[in-house]
């Protein structure tokens, strides 16, 4: 099914245990700032339901029924593209995808290393993991990821923990019905607004001493023991005002929540992976990959919004001309198209996943995609400030502008180049200060993986043997005539030397 707007909504009264800024939250949908998030998660109901995107983001199941694409494991390079169209059109429409990214990534994590495990060792997982998808689909049900752990002493590995065995999610009981969890994950996006969270490890494990940590599994939120923490709002007013002064935080925070799992009983037929250590290396792996391409397709939209913002500070401003601001302007839709096409990259040169009937993205270019934003997005962003001038630093806020003793002021003096009305110049000097702050930088660097965690993909991704065999081949080394890139090309000295004519030992050279 699909589900509407109000039936989402509906479902979010569901007695969880929430808190905010230290205030126990009695209701998501009316909290002062948790609203702005509820109004962009449930633009996931939205889409489907606009007959202009129904193609996009609606598919059939075996029952013929309608279903969210999304929720479908994806089989061929077309899946991938089609997924990511999805998360490019709803990041542009304000909010879509918001909530299903992170859970999406996982439930096609768990089916990787389901059907791995189930293959190598004799275990049925696969079942469980493709009852709970028709579940998720006959319900329409909105998911989170949740997956990163709080690590304690990252100097020591979850078993080696000194002051307390919790700071990764572990197993405490297995019962004849189930098994019973503790610990926490932090920095867990969309939680807010999610019906359910599906738990995956943040790493991989070395040893039977991690078997307990080896952990996966699907919990409703409002689940027994299960607590959620949501972090500080970067913004705490609603509406209109909200809109004109943080039109990107606004709808973005608070996000994500320090979620505790207090002994959380969980039923075998929502449990993954429970012991199988030699796997989690696979779960991870799956989930940062379709992760990454997700944060690419983002980064994409987010992009579209920076550099657009740049153009108009550039023209309301009146220097859209100059050389030195075009130069500036095409740096920033360079780097915007890098990133775009990089992650279309990832999905039409998908990789087969060994064992399992799945495709996932390839490694390489999801990675040098999330890497190429993060590490340039200071860059950017100096441009779009230099471009805005001081402006965004102190721009009048919506209060001042709706207030008719002021406003004349404002309109007169804070006017930039004629014909462009002062509202639109403050609302996008708004926009830079917004967009180009703190919060986002730190968040968009962070975001799917630090810039160490995409260095370490792109060493692990690189046919370092296809590099080097290119290198020996110009040095005339032997070695690189087994390489499959190189081995079959023809040599020049071998094919062309034989016909050529002696040399002519006449020249003095």
């Amino acid at each position: 099914m699909i589900r509407t707007v109000e039936q989402y909504l509906q479902s979010l009264d569901d007695g969880r245990q929430m808190w905010c800024l230290g205030e126990k939250v009695k209701d998501v949908r009316s909290h002062p700032t948790i609203q702005n998030i509820i109004r962009s998660s449930a633009m996931d109901y939205v889409l489907p339901n606009d007959p202009r995107f129904k193609h996009l983001f609606v598919t059939k199941d075996a029952d013929g029924e309608d279903i969210n694409f999304l929720l479908t494991a994806p089989k061929s390079a077309d899946d991938l593209l089609r997924r990511r169209e999805c998360f490019i059109t709803g990041m542009r429409s304000g909010g879509g995808i918001v909530l299903h990214c992170m859970g999406i990534d996982a439930l096609t994590a768990c089916t990787v290393a389901a059907q791995k495990m189930d293959k190598n060792l004799g275990t049925q997982y696969t079942p469980r993991i493709e009852a709970y998808r028709t579940y998720l689909q006959k319900k329409d049900i909105g998911i989170t990821g949740a997956i990163t752990d709080v690590k304690g002493d990252r100097g020591l590995r979850a078993s080696k923990q000194v002051q307390h065995k919790d700071f990764y999610v572990r197993v405490v009981d297995k019962q004849k019905d189930g098994i019973v969890v503790r610990g926490a994950k932090v920095h867990i996006s969309a939680s807010h607004g999610a019906n359910e969270a599906l738990v995956l490890p943040c790493r991989a494990h070395n040893d039977e001493e991690e078997k307990d940590y080896a952990l996966a599994f699907a919990v409703p939120m409002n689940a027994k023991g299960l607590k959620l923490l949501g972090v500080e709002p970067n913004v705490r007013l609603s509406g209109e005002e909200c809109d004109w002064d943080y039109p990107i935080s606004g709808a973005g925070q608070p996000t994500e929540s320090l979620i505790i799992f207090d002994d959380v009983f969980v039923p075998w037929d929502r449990v993954f992976m429970c012991g199988e250590w030699q796997f989690s290396r696979d779960i991870t792996y799956a989930f940062a990959l379709f992760h990454r391409l997700f944060g690419s397709s983002r980064m994409s939209a987010e992009l579209e919004i920076l550099v657009g913002a740049a153009a108009l500070m550039a023209e309301y401003n009146g220097i859209e001309k100059y050389e030195h601001v075009r130069n500036k302007l095409a740096w920033l839709a360079m780097y915007a198209d890098t990133v775009k096409g990089m992650s279309k990259l990832a999905c039409t040169d998908c990789e087969k996943s060994k064992d399992t009937d799945l495709v996932i993205p390839n490694a390489m270019y999801a990675n040098i995609a999330k890497f190429t934003f993060a590490e340039n997005l200071h860059e950017a962003n100096k441009i779009v400030q230099d471009i805005s001038g001081g402006m965004p630093a102190t721009v009048p806020a919506y209060k001042d502008w709706k207030n008719p003793e002021i406003q004349p002021y404002i309109e007169k003096y804070l006017a930039g180049k004629a014909g462009i009305p002062t509202a639109d110049r403050i609302k996008a000097s708004r926009l830079v200060k917004d967009y180009t702050g703190a919060y986002h930088q730190v968040a968009n660097i962070h975001g799917e993986g630090s810039l160490a965690a995409q260095r370490m993909f792109l060493f692990m991704s690189a046919d370092w043997n296809k590099y080097k065999a290119a290198a020996k081949r110009a040095a005339h080394i032997d070695g690189w005539q087994k390489e499959p890139h190189y081995g079959h090309l023809p040599e020049p000295e071998k094919v062309v030397g034989p016909k050529l004519p002696p040399i002519d030992k006449s020249y003095k050279l």
